[in-house]
């Protein structure tokens, strides 16, 4: 109401052909500028979801031993968004590889969603265009303006080493074997490429998350072990 009559105030100033005392418009001015940014604060904070976490010592415990495993997982040299889908691709060209993939580097930490307050920090992991929380009791996954909440038990966590062809690996990648970049039927190396070069093959960790709630992602990270134990702990969570 108070924003109504101010603008009614600021249309008779405007049609009024004398002159507006100044202290007269900065009263005016002021009062607008405070009752809008009041407005817009009072907005927020409505919008504004508070999560407060009494946790009992057992829940705790194995939150804390989830971020443990999460810190060490945002450790390692690479890690890496995976699409489900990949293209095929020319082998012989391609070191061996019968498909392409197109990954994406990730970088995890620890926030949380815009307009949620919590006395506790959740651990995020960006993934394309959601982005997942994990929290002490769910997982919060976030898509532009859209919420959706999972119960750990919700969410299938699976993990498995994979084989990975690199130009460059991350300096904690286990290399467990080597390839041509252009190779022959056979596999070997394929001599009408002067500049064929050696490649690393990489035992890497995956982690695919799934639901059926939609959830459909993976992660790729260059230490199998870490990855391992990181959904040891997810299963810890849902139990």
């Amino acid at each position: 109401m108070l924003s109504a009559l101010f603008a009614l105030g600021a249309l008779v100033v405007v049609g009024s052909t004398s002159t507006l005392p100044p202290v007269a418009a900065f009263v005016l001015a002021t009062g607008v500028v405070l009752i809008l940014g009041s407005l817009t604060i009072h907005g927020r904070e409505s919008s504004t979801v508070s999560l407060e976490y009494e946790l009992s010592a057992e829940y705790s415990s194995r939150f804390e031993t989830l971020a443990s495993a999460f810190h060490d997982l945002a450790s390692c040299g690479g890690i890496w968004n995976v699409p489900l889908e990949m293209q095929e691709t020319d082998w012989k060209r391609n070191a061996g590889a019968s498909k392409l993939i197109q990954r994406h580097p990730v970088s995890l930490g620890r926030d949380k969603p815009h307009l949620v307050k919590s006395n506790v920090d959740f651990l995020k992991l960006p993934l394309g265009k959601e982005t997942f929380y994990l929290t002490p009791d769910a997982i919060l996954v976030t898509s532009g303006r859209t919420v959706a909440a999972f119960a750990y038990q919700d969410v299938e966590f699976t993990f498995r080493n994979a084989r990975f062809i690199e130009e460059v690996p991350p300096a904690d990648a286990i290399v467990v074997d080597q390839t041509w970049r252009y190779v022959n039927r056979k596999g070997g190396r394929d001599r009408r490429f002067n500049n064929n070069q050696q490649l690393p093959i990489c035992l890497y960790g995956e982690i695919d998350m799934r639901s059926a709630g939609g959830v459909n992602e993976r992660i790729q990270c260059s230490r199998g072990d870490v990855a391992e134990r990181f959904v040891a702990t997810l299963a810890a969570m849902s139990a």
